[in-house]
């Protein structure tokens, strides 16, 4: 999965210039071969896992797609799987269309409500003894989660074709484009971006205070809170990255050219790619939660959430279980969107591009390891303070250390044990997921390497105040926010 580039070209140029560039690039595609063995050796293990309290041996024609429906009316039979989920495929009801839109504000931190924190490393979990389940419940192989494909998947990866690879040098006109997974501790991340750094963003936000209405791409200072809060307006980006009519509008206002945007938010990589140009790429970066975690974090999210528009009273007295077994649950999330396989079965073949994508385009964070995520972001994309250093610093480590959204509710959710019926449900609907968050876990090991000469401070280093007196100015020149009070 993680291979050589065919042409030899890809990563040779490396991530600074001269000698050094070519030596990363090929120490990448050497590092990929042995991450490609580990993962495989690390879907073994799984598998072994899985297969608790089953001691028959699995024939190569057991392995079969052909056996995959003999498995999932098997799991319907135990009771492990409805009826209406006899197929791996996505069931699209407008509930669960509108659910893409639940992203809410979560924090770093898991809320009191959504505490569901990745305990322990992968490692960690294949050590641990398996889990007993409930009785006449048994647990489900890997095999009945997945189905083989083609094994020869197009790669090319055409339709990102205007992000840089991540290992490409950076350059003065690439533009960060931060990729938005619900309940992944993403809204953290935006926040100190936008809050505490300052920059210049493109979300929805953009286009509040009427200026869905503007007809030419300009940076504005919507009001952010309640009038005579005395909190100075953060810049946006008169646009809404957010919504695909959006990155159409964006696009047609000549977005990428204008270079006014100094950090980008959606959650559609595929169509966020007309954004940019062959002078003006985009640059994928992102925070991974594991995707059980996820999932769980997500359902009591939209149990209490009243105040999203798709919000449904009687989801107050669902069980996980309900929630597991409903048209709201969603199907391997990551996989589809890498792969731009929304609806439909998946195969291997989805989660090969899933980890190419992955692999080529993404610098990588974990929501387990915010602040080293958090760090690398700023090293990697060199950003420093130029508004007020101290003040700067501090909303940065209130941030990661309370989250956007900490939920002081109390009201604090258990994770199902793993072999659990719950547990296995949820399984069930993140198999491919759930291997490419551990593919993730490897690359964010690897990518260190990116940053290796980069000071772990940089953030701090050259630091500027232009709210200073006097002010103080990098070299290169920088446009203080505006003093606009709500």
């Amino acid at each position: 999965i993680i291979r050589k580039e065919e042409n030899g070209t890809d990563g040779n140029d490396g991530y600074e210039e001269g000698k050094q560039a070519r030596d990363r690039g090929e120490h990448l595609n050497r590092k990929g071969e042995e991450l490609k063995k580990s993962a495989e050796k690390s879907q073994q293990q799984q598998q072994q896992q899985l297969r608790i309290g089953s001691t028959q041996q699995q024939s190569p024609e057991y392995e079969q797609a052909g056996m995959l429906m003999s498995q999932q009316a098997a799991a319907m039979d135990a009771g492990l799987m409805p009826n209406n989920l006899i197929s791996n495929s996505a069931i699209l009801t407008e509930d669960e269309e509108n659910l893409n839109e639940i992203v809410g504000e979560e924090g770093n931190n898991v809320d009191e409500q959504t505490s569901m924190q990745v305990e322990g490393s992968t490692e960690e979990m294949e050590q641990q003894p398996a889990t007993e389940v409930s009785e006449g419940v048994e647990p489900l192989a890997m095999d009945a989660f997945t189905a083989e494909g083609t094994g020869n998947p197009d790669l090319s990866l055409s339709a990102l074709s205007n992000y840089k690879d991540s290992w490409d040098p950076l350059e003065a006109t690439d533009h960060p484009l931060f990729w938005h997974i619900p309940k992944a501790g993403g809204s953290t991340v935006k926040d100190i971006i936008g809050t505490c750094h300052r920059f210049v963003m493109a979300t929805e936000f953009g286009v509040t205070d009427g200026h869905d209405q503007d007809t030419e791409i300009a940076v504005v200072y919507p009001r952010s809170g309640p009038e005579g809060s005395g909190s100075d307006r953060s810049p946006f980006v008169n646009v809404d990255t957010t919504t695909v009519a959006g990155i159409d509008r964006a696009q047609r206002m000549g977005f990428a050219d204008s270079g006014l945007a100094q950090a980008i938010v959606t959650p559609f990589i595929y169509e966020a790619n007309n954004l940019f140009t062959s002078t003006a790429k985009g640059r994928i970066f992102t925070v991974f939660r594991h995707p059980i975690d996820r999932a769980i974090s997500l359902f009591y999210y939209i149990q209490v959430a009243d105040w999203e528009p798709t919000y449904s009273p009687e989801l107050v007295n669902w069980s996980l279980e309900d929630y597991a077994k409903s048209p709201l649950i969603e199907n391997n999330w990551m996989t589809r969107q890498l792969s731009n396989t929304l609806e439909g079965d998946l195969n291997d073949d989805h989660l090969k591009i899933a980890m190419e994508v992955i692999r080529r385009k993404f610098l990588v964070g974990l929501m387990t390891e915010i602040e080293r995520t958090m760090e690398r972001f700023e090293r990697y994309f060199r950003w420093t303070y130029h508004v007020n250093p101290p003040n700067q610093e501090a909303c940065r480590e209130r941030l990661l250390s309370g989250g956007s959204n900490k939920n002081a509710s109390g009201n604090k959710k258990e994770k199902p044990a793993e072999g659990s019926e719950d547990y296995q449900l949820l399984m069930w609907q993140n198999m491919y997921d759930v291997q490419l968050y551990q593919y993730i876990e490897h690359l964010f090991e690897e990518q260190e390497q990116y940053v290796a000469d980069i000071p772990p401070d940089f953030r701090n280093i050259d630091a500027t105040c232009c709210k200073c007196g006097p002010p103080t100015f990098p070299p290169g020149g920088f446009t203080c926010p505006l003093a606009i009070q709500n």
